[in-house]
């Protein structure tokens, strides 16, 4: 198989499944019940495993792909302005830490950081949407949920990409 429909192909695998643990996540009850559009984020698995092993860029087409995808797979239109707004907040802390600071910060410190931002930002949106900014009396219940889910997710990052093997883990 050619080194292009490698990457196309295995892309497409990982997309399917962050958008099939997205959804599955998504039929969860809110872990946070007086915040129920904080998650867990169990999806950027994924999106931290191509940001390390196939790129930024990738990443940001991976990011986009996998809100379009899962949008359209729940029909929930207003719950896109959540996803999307903690989807790419927590991917560009991501990406910049990974750029910018990997190795000196460890994958699960860039994977708390982008918990951190990203329910912040579903936060926001929810202050936004709501015109209640009463609710950011929360963050820092969130911040401590995020910071847990952060740790959880970097430990889970740093598996796969220490005991998949090489064939998996090169693209760059």
């Amino acid at each position: 198989m050619k080194s292009a429909a490698k990457r196309a192909a295995v892309l497409g695998m990982l997309l399917a499944a962050a958008s099939v643990v997205f959804l599955i996540e998504s039929l969860v009850p809110p872990l946070l019940p007086f915040a129920p559009y904080v998650r867990i984020g169990l999806a950027n698995v994924f999106v931290m495993f191509v940001i390390y092993c196939f790129g930024v860029r990738d990443a940001f087409v991976f990011v986009l792909g996998k809100n379009l995808l899962t949008a359209v797979c729940t029909g929930a239109g207003f719950t896109v302005l959540f996803n999307l707004a903690g989807s790419l907040s927590a991917y560009l802390v991501m990406a910049a830490l990974y750029a910018f600071a990997f190795p000196r910060v460890s994958t699960v410190a860039v994977s708390i950081a982008g918990a951190l931002v990203g329910n912040i930002a579903r936060t926001a949106v929810a202050v936004l949407t709501t015109e209640t900014p009463s609710l950011f009396i929360q963050l820092p219940f969130v911040g401590a949920f995020s910071v847990a889910a952060g740790v959880l997710v970097g430990i889970l990052v740093t598996f796969s990409l220490k005991c998949l093997p090489e064939r998996l883990t090169k693209f760059k």
